[in-house]
């Protein structure tokens, strides 16, 4: 799948820092960038960009409602080598941040976050066939969290090194190695948990890698609620899909990826997780298995959609389905309910764009096994052009927002509004766009809707 840019393109970087390659592209910068960036050797340069606070918003990533007002500044050089290296690009980039997180319904301030740190590429070694291995160094205090008094709660610091292989024209080809040296490092979300966090969370947080032994079909994280036994009173099941970010095979090794890809595995890692809310959470993760001889040919802009319809067309194959699988779901779902205590007619599931795409692909195959679907930043129009009514199982909250540029917004509007056509048994069916907002559309259905409590949304719809 050729595509920049994106939930897609960067995270297919998987290896290189998502703070490097985030902060990169918000530059409009690559690391290791294209020779094509300047016609002739020398030096260009940025000045600094001078922060200015941006207007308070909402703000939920980190699994709870705030109000966020930001102030960001950057700059970058960019040096293009002559010699063996000729017309490739090194890049350094600085960048500062400090932001305010408000409580949103007493604007008291909660806590800030800072950071101020230097990406440089500092040697572009030639490999032979266009190939170049690249060295970036990444120095500085990534966040610094204090609490409202102004006391340092936390911070992520000191010098990260990637080596990573490029092509001529400067784009991705492989990860070579990244070295973290120092105390492992901490997300912001996870500090701002260990002093606002409401439960201990993460302590009920397991990895079941496929190599478990446990016969799973999908390596997964588990989450049991306080209360929990096999025993005892059946929980309501909720399944979480994540998005591209958090593809991996499944092993010990690459399954952490779900918890980065955010979310909810991200808040239940964090210890913000409620521990009144009484789902036993299952998340578990898609393996991409791209096939090499048929790549995914996807332009920058809506490159989700792209993808989303040609799997589709492919008809979700087991090897070359960038996103999760109708298959996986309807699997994982019979695993889940056959291995856990859990109340049959309280069973739920939700995803984020790759994931969102999976639950409506999976629709159809699910009849009477699911009391309420949440879609979010998916594409759901494959699945209704193929399957129409036959999607209207359960009830159903999809979530997108306007301004997302990897999934058309259409692929939730316009799912919906054909579903409204169908017959509904009592089953609910609702759609929040959110206005001025990009891909991530997940941190505010998950945590903001301004119209009910996803979760207690999904609490009140049973298939009994």
């Amino acid at each position: 799948m050729r595509t920049s840019g994106s939930e897609f393109s960067v995270q297919r970087s998987r290896g290189v820092s998502i703070l490097v390659a985030v902060a990169l592209v918000l530059a409009g910068v690559l690391v290791g960038g294209s020779a094509s960036v300047a016609a002739a050797a020398g030096v260009e340069r940025t000045p600094p960009f001078v922060a200015e606070p941006d207007a308070p918003r909402p703000d939920g990533s980190c699994g709870f409602r705030t109000i966020i007002t930001a102030s960001w500044a950057d700059s970058f050089v960019e040096k293009v080598l002559t010699g063996r290296s000729n017309g490739i690009s090194l890049f350094t980039y600085e960048y500062s941040f400090y932001n305010e997180y408000a409580d949103p319904n007493t604007g008291a301030l909660l806590f800030t976050a800072r950071g101020k740190a230097k990406v440089k590429d500092t040697k572009a070694r030639p490999l032979g066939g266009g190939l170049f291995e690249i060295t970036t160094k990444e120095t500085g205090t990534f966040v610094m969290v204090k609490d409202a008094r102004g006391a340092v709660k936390g911070h992520d610091s000191g010098a990260r090194t990637y080596k990573f292989v490029i092509d001529e024209d400067g784009n991705f080809v492989r990860l070579v190695s990244e070295k973290f040296p120092g105390p492992p490092s901490t997300s912001m979300c996870k500090i701002v948990g260990s002093f606002l966090g409401r439960t201990g969370s993460s302590e009920r947080l397991t990895a079941y890698p496929l190599e478990s032994g446990k016969g799973v079909p999908l390596g997964y994280y588990e989450y049991l609620p306080p209360g929990y036994s096999e025993n005892g009173e059946p929980k309501p099941l909720l399944l979480f899909f994540h998005g591209y970010g958090g593809s991996g095979d499944g092993s010990a090794q690459q399954l952490p990826a779900v918890i980065n890809g955010g979310a909810i595995p991200a808040y239940i890692n964090t210890d913000i997780w409620p521990a009144d809310r009484p789902f036993v959470v299952l998340a578990p993760q898609h393996d991409p298995i791209e096939d090499p001889d048929e790549p995914y040919i996807c332009p920058e802009e809506f490159n989700g959609t792209c993808a989303m319809f040609e799997q589709h067309l492919r008809d979700n194959p087991e090897g070359g389905s960038p996103c999760t699988r109708p298959q996986e779901v309807e699997a994982f779902l019979e695993y889940a309910v056959d291995k856990y205590n859990v109340d049959p007619t309280r069973v739920y599931l939700t995803g984020l764009s790759c994931g969102a795409y999976g639950v409506w692909e999976a629709l159809p195959l699910l009849g009477g096994q699911i009391a309420a679907a949440v879609p979010i930043a998916g594409e759901g129009r494959p699945a209704w052009n193929s399957s129409g009514c036959a999607m209207r199982i359960a009830s159903l909250w999809a979530f997108h927002g306007d301004a997302d540029n990897v999934v058309k917004p259409e692929g939730s509007t316009d799912t919906v509004a054909d579903l409204q056509v169908c017959p509904a048994d009592g089953q609910e069916l609702r759609i929040t766009e959110y206005v001025g907002v990009d891909h991530n559309s997940w941190d505010l259905a998950y945590t903001e809707t301004g119209e009910a409590d996803i979760f207690d949304w999904m609490l009140d719809q049973t298939t009994g």
